[in-house]
């Protein structure tokens, strides 16, 4: 199970004091904390698509976090989509896009 950034105010501190990637559609901040495990929080845009599309969104955008959350030791991390959708990304491409991220952060 992933930790979750709970407040805005959470949110707020990694937009304003983090780093920064962009990458196919998604803007990922990430910032160290002083604690051993990763806190992830997750803004999809309505504009993204419907409800539907937006959970199953999240759902594999935190299946991937999951799955390499120790790539992400010791940060707190958010990722926002903010471009609007004629298709639903596809799985295999939401995986390439973070596997850059994970490059990026660990090249920091």
């Amino acid at each position: 199970m992933v930790d979750t950034l709970k407040n805005s105010k959470e949110f707020l501190e990694v937009i304003s004091k983090g780093h920064k990637f962009k990458n196919s559609g998604f803007i990922f901040y990430f910032l160290k904390n002083n604690v051993e495990g990763a806190k992830i929080g997750i803004s999809i845009k309505k504009k993204t698509g419907n409800a539907v599309y937006r959970n199953k969104l999240k759902r594999q955008i935190k299946n991937l976090i999951s799955s390499n959350i120790h790539k992400l030791k010791g940060l707190n991390v958010v990722i926002v989509n903010y471009e609007e959708r004629t298709q639903p990304v596809k799985f295999n491409k939401l995986k390439i896009i973070f596997e850059k991220f994970f490059n990026e952060v660990k090249s920091l």
